[in-house]
């Protein structure tokens, strides 16, 4: 079973927010499948972590900015465990394929659907991998990998 997780189902793995303990349930479900991990993963992911990190501190006192740099330190070093235990495959993929193939994915479902262009490259990329299954929290980019034939899994906060 090959399986392709989006950046915002990735972070809600890896973090905790609204919407991980679901999240978790589904990978759990699934028996922990091996997750390609791109270097478009790779940014996104330990970005938004550092970003969730930064609007957090802007507004918090000296003991929760300590708690918000443990919890960021604790997703980022979760990625290379996870890395490590094989749960997430780092590989490279050709990224010119799958920006062609997200043009036409953009012709054929964005004025029906809306989906921005990190949405068709995610759905691209899981098409050029040969993915079966698709975990997403974006519910766009979830009717986009579905129209392609892929099966989705829409994780929402709760």
């Amino acid at each position: 079973m090959r399986v392709y997780a989006d950046t915002s189902f990735l972070v809600r793995l890896v973090s905790i927010e609204p919407g991980s303990a679901e999240a978790m349930a589904e990978f759990r479900r699934l028996e922990f499948p091996e997750l390609f991990f791109l270097p478009l993963h790779a940014l996104e992911v330990t970005n938004a972590i550092r970003q969730r990190a930064f609007y957090l501190r802007r507004n918090a006192d000296r003991r929760q900015r300590s708690a918000n740099k443990r919890e960021r330190d604790t997703a980022l070093a979760r990625i290379d465990r996870w890395i490590g235990r094989g749960w997430l495959k780092e590989i490279s993929s050709d990224c010119d394929d799958a920006l062609l193939r997200a043009k036409l994915l953009s012709e054929r479902h964005t004025e029906r659907l809306g989906c921005r262009g990190f949405d068709l490259l995610h759905v691209a990329f899981a098409l050029e991998l040969e993915c079966e299954i698709f975990l997403t929290s974006d519910r766009i980019q979830g009717d986009l990998a579905r129209a392609e034939g892929l099966e989705v899994t829409i994780s929402s906060h709760n």
